[in-house]
């Protein structure tokens, strides 16, 4: 049922009518189209973006606090959210992926540069990774080095999430993230945490290895 602001063909309406007439509004001009139901053939493509869509906002729900602050930024600098980030940059390049390996798992945000490395060495259920600063810019601090490891599944099938992470903000920026599973391959990431002179925080792209704790 349509709801009119006034008389229909006056001031406004919204909402379906006998299934024939929708009635909205766009940028504060009404329009009325003809009632269209959208297809849907279900394809081999479609599958995979629907299966690596919904993959990827499960995975969100175990981002740890410490994943969350270049993502947020990175979704404020462009209009979006922190969520929409992470699904707009990965969900493209995943979708006829087996693994996780072209995962972004933190943006570069605010300007921020990359870490020098970030190499990732497995131990018993843990993974130690050692991120190694660049050269900064004059004025530049660093604020902390952060590193995250997220279980190298397939994102069309798997029901695996196993994610942790960790922080360090003194040099030689050791990360040891512990309490993973054995035998379960891994991807990981180092960043850095940046402190610009005008007061502003950035984060450098994720460097990113892979491990397998014992």
């Amino acid at each position: 049922m349509a709801k009119v602001n006034a008389p229909l063909l006056s001031w406004g309406a919204s909402g379906t009518i006998a299934k024939t007439q929708t009635y909205s509004s766009w940028k504060g001009r009404a329009y009325v189209r003809q009632r269209v139901i959208p297809a849907n053939p279900d394809t081999a493509e479609q599958q995979l973006t629907r299966n690596t869509w919904s993959f990827l906002n499960r995975l969100w729900q175990y981002m740890p606090a410490g994943a969350l602050g270049a993502w947020s930024l990175y979704g404020d600098n462009n209009r979006f959210t922190a969520r929409n980030g992470w699904l707009k940059l990965n969900n493209g390049p995943l979708r006829s992926e087996v693994n996780l390996l072209l995962m972004t798992i933190s943006p570069s945000a605010g300007g921020g540069i990359p870490a020098l490395s970030a190499a990732a060495v497995a131990g018993a259920n843990q993974i130690t990774v050692t991120v190694v600063a660049p050269t900064l810019p004059a004025g530049w601090a660093i604020t902390k080095a952060w590193a995250m490891a997220i279980g190298n599944v397939d994102p069309q099938s798997s029901s695996i999430y196993s994610v942790g992470s960790g922080s360090d903000a003194a040099t030689p920026f050791v990360i040891v993230i512990a309490g993973l599973i054995t035998a379960q391959p891994y991807i990981t990431g180092g960043w850095f945490e940046y402190l610009k002179p005008d007061g502003s925080t950035c984060y450098g792209i994720a460097v990113q290895s892979t491990a397998t704790p014992t």
